[in-house]
């Protein structure tokens, strides 16, 4: 007999990471990398953009966010999904 708490560590938290999602969190990790870079490079863009410096940080957060909530579903949804197969 095992003790619950071995069980436990032996069952997996997280559905395996498909293509697409593993695309997705490139993705977003990528979104989120250009805006803090956009966020860093603000005097620069002041200087290239003028009052339009702030355009590409705002963008790039919008964009952040959407592709998040998109990501996040769909990673909860395999996640779910994995968790209602294993079930008895």
């Amino acid at each position: 007999m095992t003790h619950p708490l071995i069980t436990f560590l032996k069952t997996p938290m997280a559905a395996p990471e498909t293509r697409t999602l593993r695309r997705m969190r490139r993705l977003w990790m990528a979104l989120c990398w250009s805006l803090a870079l956009a966020v860093l490079l603000l005097p620069v863009l002041k200087i290239l953009l003028g009052p339009w410096a702030g355009l590409p940080a705002l963008l790039l957060a919008a964009a952040a966010m959407l592709h998040g909530f998109v990501y996040f579903r769909a990673k909860v949804r395999a996640d779910d999904s994995l968790g209602r197969e294993g079930r008895p």
